[in-house]
């Protein structure tokens, strides 16, 4: 009764913030669970909405929101003409609700909140309509949809409440709408950049025009403007041939937010695009071609070069280019590490025009993507130069990498001939060293051995037959000298320590070792 009203009006308002927001709680569920609107609690709940505290104004405009679904709530919230401008972001989509009415539409326009927020929209919130959806829709189709902390998306499938979209709800709202002439400089960005595939700025103004007039023509007053300006099959167009997959996507969206009405549905069916349509032929928002292979077909993209090839860059003439190498090059270094990124911070002090060349800026890539640079060394090394990696940057780039690059010559036509010459004679002094250790370590066993043997006489006739053997593989080496494999060269060396002397020259000893002399 009356007292249990009494009681729940002052903890409505109590000087604890807690039992502000559960009395505010329980108010929002006894309108929820009331089939019939109730004044009095509606009242008290839009009370709530100047509270002091912004979770208790929260919990209040999202009760108030979820109330004003019902017709009959909406129009009595409506009668009550409650403030909601102190409220900024958090009582927007509330108005908009205000806005699908014909009564509140005029107390809004009275207010002059109309005006004010279509031009906000017009000039700034359509941009960030598109961040905000398509964030939504990088979080739904995302293999763990969730945000940063943890909590789950709440997202429906349907699209969030658009100002355009409102707007055409009522026969006022379209009125005032071809007043301001906005739908027609939609039209024309559509046919004008319809197919934008470089300029990143209009390609997001084109995505933000193409969501507005998919709102517009998803109201049952704004399919006429569409069919004034006759946009329909330039937005075809965009969903089946523009090369920006996000564009065709949102192309896609539009047109089924088209389809969501019965007049939408029929025609796009002239265009052989169809409405999907539920058992009771109510349409459902979601439209499909005829021709769906043709529709997801993408054409291919020029295969990019192999990485995998090594690639050299013709070295910089400039002195002032080739000391800033040096310096990002010493980055690499711990030890000198700190005095290249004092050097580099004098140069950019100094000589901040050269860190705005696309060459250098180009050089520098080359360098970070050969070598190894921890991440926050890359971070600096990029924060130096003043270039925005726009469209025309990254042509010139490209175009850098198809001049700059080029393949050495062969490694053994730039030895010079004294290095030549040099690495002959280091190769005749090794050699001839093994040889003479050789022959003395075979000196040594000979006499050995012939002290176990048994005497001169025995020793007389191993050194005739040693000899006979001797001049023989002499013989034999010199027929196979050009070839000189390695296994010639151990039968000489066999020899030598068989019977303790030097029968071949050392120079020719480093042709049997098969060492090629022009290197």
């Amino acid at each position: 009764g009356g007292h249990a009203r009494i009681v729940l009006s002052k903890a409505l308002t109590s000087s604890y913030m807690d039992i502000r927001f559960f009395a505010t709680t329980h108010l929002g569920q006894l309108i929820r669970s009331t089939s019939k609107a109730n004044e009095w609690t509606l009242r008290l709940l839009l009370t709530q909405l100047y509270d002091p505290a912004v979770e208790v104004r929260e919990l209040a405009v999202q009760y108030l929101e979820e109330a004003c679904e019902s017709m009959d709530v909406l129009e009595l919230v409506v009668q009550m003409q409650p403030t909601l401008d102190h409220l900024g972001e958090i009582g927007h989509p509330l108005l908009l609700k205000f806005m699908s009415t014909t009564v509140g539409f005029r107390f809004l326009y009275k207010s002059g909140y109309i005006d004010r927020e279509m031009d906000a929209w017009f000039h700034e919130r359509n941009y960030q309509y598109v961040l905000h959806i398509e964030v939504y829709l990088a979080q739904v189709f995302s293999s763990n949809p969730q945000d940063e902390d943890g909590d789950s998306m709440l997202f429906d499938g349907a699209v969030p409440p658009h100002f355009y979209g409102e707007i055409a709800k009522t026969e006022l709202g379209c009125q005032v709408l071809s007043d301001k002439g906005h739908f027609a400089e939609f039209a024309h960005v559509i046919r004008q950049h319809g197919m934008e595939s470089d300029d990143l700025e209009l390609i997001v103004k084109l995505k933000s025009v193409l969501w507005a007039v998919g709102n517009i023509g998803g109201a049952p007053g704004g399919l006429p403007f569409l069919e004034e300006e006759g946009i329909i099959p330039n937005i075809l167009d965009i969903a089946e041939t523009s090369e920006v997959l996000s564009v065709r996507g949102t192309a896609f969206f539009v047109l089924g937010l088209i389809s969501s009405t019965t007049q939408g549905a029929e025609l796009l069916e002239e265009f052989e695009w169809e409405a999907t349509l539920t058992p009771l032929g109510e349409t459902t928002g979601l439209c499909v071609p005829l021709d769906v292979a043709g529709f997801v077909e993408i054409p291919e993209w020029p295969s990019p070069p192999d990485l995998r090839e090594p690639r050299w860059i013709q070295p910089t003439d400039d002195p002032m280019e080739l000391q800033i190498l040096t310096a990002i090059g010493n980055l690499q270094n711990t030890v000198i590490a700190n005095e290249a990124a004092r050097s580099l911070t004098k140069f950019k002090s100094q000589h901040r025009r050269i860190f705005s060349s696309i060459t250098l800026f180009y050089r520098v890539l080359h360098i970070m993507s050969t070598q190894r640079y921890r991440l926050p060394v890359r971070r600096y090394i990029l924060d130096l130069f003043d270039i925005d990696l726009d469209p025309d940057v990254m042509n010139a780039l490209y175009n850098l990498s198809a001049t700059f690059h080029h393949r050495p010559e062969s490694p053994t036509a730039s030895v010079s001939p004294s290095r030549r010459r040099g690495h002959a004679r280091r190769v005749e002094e090794n050699v001839g060293l093994g040889i003479r250790m050789a022959a003395a370590e075979s000196q040594t066993n000979g006499r050995v051995a012939g002290d176990r043997d048994g005497g001169p006489q025995q020793q007389a006739k191993q050194a005739r037959r040693a000899n006979g053997e001797q001049s023989q593989q002499q013989q034999q080496h010199q027929q196979h000298s050009v070839a000189g494999s390695p296994m010639q060269a151990r039968q000489s060396r066999a020899a030598v320590q068989k019977n303790g002397m030097i029968a071949l020259d050392p120079v020719k000893r480093i042709e049997g070792f098969g060492v090629d002399e022009s290197l």
